[in-house]
């Protein structure tokens, strides 16, 4: 036997089955969020051992069930309340007003209560959406949120929908988060749902009016000194008060009045603000002065100006569809909030 010979021939070998192998092996993938899902791992690990993450991904680690009616597919807006900690207990956001003035956020002027989110991830968290999965109203759940189940998929880069656990786990980033969440109600109907509760609004606090179209409600205080119509380029002077539907005052004419309701602002200067009344009810204008116009305000309260008359006062009501819509306005006015606005016309201030 040539000796070289073998051991050459098994050197050959040996190579040829490393390289063999080598070509074989699947490569190793990282993602992201791995170092952060490690983590979590051994937080949950420590602090709620045995719990089990949800199809999508998130840990149910209380439940207190409620009695009303169950969240079903066809939902697809939520009445919630919430409060929000880091994986240490640290408040990030909360709806409750004790919890903000416990942590020292509270701002009087703000609205604090059930806000709406919608069923879809462009804008609510998978992992909130994923939460109030399987729900009845009135129940409360405390859920951990993953990074990656804790933000909304993008509209403006043409993000792709992501569905599934491993999409969101590939592709999205964010931190966890602990969520309290009571679903205080649900719809299919937004729009019937906010006119419901104007038709309750307006029995106990406007003498039970009809609504004078559909989402659209008008009482008026004080008959005007003179019912001719308005020229349609008239301007005149105004006082209001804009009111959420629970009463809190967001917007006024009236110093002390947002004073009182903590909406005052010393850079805002408190008198009757003028109104140019145009062809078209969505072209009026309101504030400006005499050398220049103000500027368009949102529908219900422009149609509210255009059917006033001299010296009138009145209330008009009306659902988020004609206000601010799903957007809401700063931490005011939530979305998919109806409005009231109490306006008389008065003289101007000199």
């Amino acid at each position: 036997m040539n000796i070289k010979k073998g051991i050459s021939s098994l050197g050959c070998a040996a190579v040829a089955a490393l390289a063999l192998a080598s070509s074989c092996a699947k490569e190793t993938t990282t993602y992201q969020n791995d170092d952060a899902k490690i983590y979590l791992d051994a937080w949950m690990s420590v602090n709620h051992p045995g719990v089990q993450p949800t199809g999508l991904g998130i840990y149910i680690i209380e439940d207190q069930p409620g009695s009303g009616d169950a969240v079903t597919d066809d939902d697809y807006y939520y009445s919630i309340r919430y409060t929000a900690t880091d994986l240490d207990g640290n408040i990030s956001g909360t709806s409750e007003e004790k919890v903000a003035q416990q942590t020292g956020s509270y701002t009087k002027g703000n609205y604090y209560g059930p806000t709406i989110v919608m069923g879809s991830y462009y804008s609510t968290q998978p992992g909130v959406l994923e939460a109030i999965k399987g729900m009845k109203v009135g129940g409360t759940r405390k859920v951990v949120v993953p990074g990656w189940l804790n933000s909304t998929i993008s509209t403006s880069k043409s993000e792709k929908y992501y569905t599934t656990a491993e999409e969101f786990y590939k592709n999205k980033s964010g931190s966890d988060a602990i969520y309290t969440l009571t679903l205080t109600d649900k719809t299919d109907n937004i729009n019937k749902w906010e006119v419901d509760s104007l038709e309750r609004y307006t029995a106990r606090m406007m003498n039970d009016v009809d609504s004078t179209f559909y989402g659209y409600y008008y009482q008026q205080l004080k008959e005007p000194t003179d019912t001719t119509t308005f020229p349609r380029d008239t301007t005149f002077y105004i006082n209001y008060i804009g009111r959420l539907l629970n009463g809190q005052v967001f917007d006024t004419t009236i110093e002390d009045t947002a004073k009182f309701y903590g909406v005052y602002s010393s850079s805002r200067t408190y008198e009757p603000q003028m109104v140019k009344l145009n062809e078209t009810y969505t072209d009026i204008t309101l504030g400006g002065s005499s050398g220049s116009d103000g500027s368009t305000t949102i529908n219900g309260f422009a149609y509210c100006l255009s059917k006033l008359k001299a010296y009138e006062k009145g209330i008009c009501a009306f659902y988020s569809a004609l206000g601010y819509s799903y957007s809401g306005s700063g931490n005011v006015i939530p979305s998919f909030a109806p409005l009231t606005f109490e306006i008389e016309i008065v003289d101007k201030e000199e």
